[in-house]
């Protein structure tokens, strides 16, 4: 363990109060042999190379502890492993394998493995698949966001993989969120230049997180965003195995990067703990029904950004 960790272990937050936010408020639903129940739902490609942290991320936003489900193109239930689990065994690890947590079925995830260097049939399977889920007639059936999870504990962030990806493909209007997992490995590298510099140990540990910000802004930033299909947006995951950590950030940045009113709406109800986001869809869509006037519409409007809410009737004086 670096000294850095070692000296920011002490006070480290409680994990008490911590929700996920994908997680039902309720006791999760009893397990369901066919994905065909799974309409209406938020549906995300994830990507990245082996232990970049997939695995945590979703257990993390669902609230999981166990694994998950995972259903054929067929909708049939595959009794084997892990998706997340790297697998040879290209029938078992398949893109189109839908992926749901028994804690929140309301998202459906496809993992594709990450792309080994100078292999493109990865690469070509991936641009295959959003093509054909970007334009499917179903809007359940579509492909919604894209996570692409970028570890930094790695001297070389960007390998190959990612210069490809982010160099041939273009996926329309489905947004890519970045993920750079690990980013503690970024703290770990701050604090040696901050000692490095002269700096006491007290101050260093309590400046680094900052200046681990400031060194991927400065070593890193504009190369992904120089790209030919950069991302929509990035977001900087630390301390992952922490059972306080959270991914609210990524949350809240795929609700902000969906165009689609509807899909926006979808994935703020979908999601269930974050209230503050809900009020915040609420209140956005006030503001564009009040200057109408149309009080049945802003009462409905609003209650849609809310999850389990049903409006029954309305009484006007």
């Amino acid at each position: 363990m670096s000294l850095f960790k070692i000296l920011r272990r002490h006070g480290t937050p409680s994990s008490h109060g911590v929700q996920a936010p994908f997680a039902q408020s309720g006791p999760a639903s009893q397990p369901d042999a066919d994905i065909n129940q799974y309409s209406n739902r938020i549906r995300i490609l994830i990507i990245g190379r082996a232990n970049a942290g997939k695995t945590t991320i979703l257990q993390k936003v669902c609230g999981a502890t166990k694994l998950p489900e995972v259903f054929d193109v067929d909708g049939n239930r595959i009794e084997k492993g892990n998706f997340l689990t790297p697998s040879h065994d290209r029938g078992v690890h398949n893109i189109n394998n839908s992926t749901v947590f028994q804690s929140n079925p309301s998202f459906i995830f496809h993992d594709s493995r990450g792309f080994e260097s100078g292999d493109t049939r990865e690469l070509d399977e991936v641009k295959a698949f959003i093509s054909a889920r970007s334009n499917m007639d179903n809007l359940a059936d579509r492909i919604h966001a894209v996570w692409y999870c970028i570890p930094l504990d790695d001297d070389r962030p960007f390998l190959t993989a990612e210069k490809d990806f982010f160099s041939e493909c273009g996926t329309g209007d489905v947004p890519v969120i970045v993920i750079f997992t690990k980013f503690d490995a970024m703290d770990d590298k701050a604090f040696a230049e901050l000692i490095e510099s002269d700096m006491s140990i007290d101050d260093a540990r309590a400046q680094a997180p900052g200046y681990a910000v400031a060194m991927f802004e400065r070593d890193l930033r504009d190369v992904l965003y120089g790209m030919k299909y950069p991302p929509k947006t990035h977001v900087l995951l630390r301390d992952m195995n922490l059972a306080h950590a959270s991914c609210q950030e990524l949350v809240n940045c795929t609700a902000n990067e969906i165009d689609n009113k509807v899909l926006k709406r979808l994935f703020i109800s979908n999601q269930r703990s974050n209230l503050r986001l809900c009020i915040e869809s609420a209140m956005d869509e006030l503001g564009i029904l009040f200057r109408t006037m149309e009080v049945v519409k802003m009462q409905k409007a609003i209650m849609n950004c809310f999850p389990h809410c049903v409006v029954c009737y309305t009484f006007f004086f």
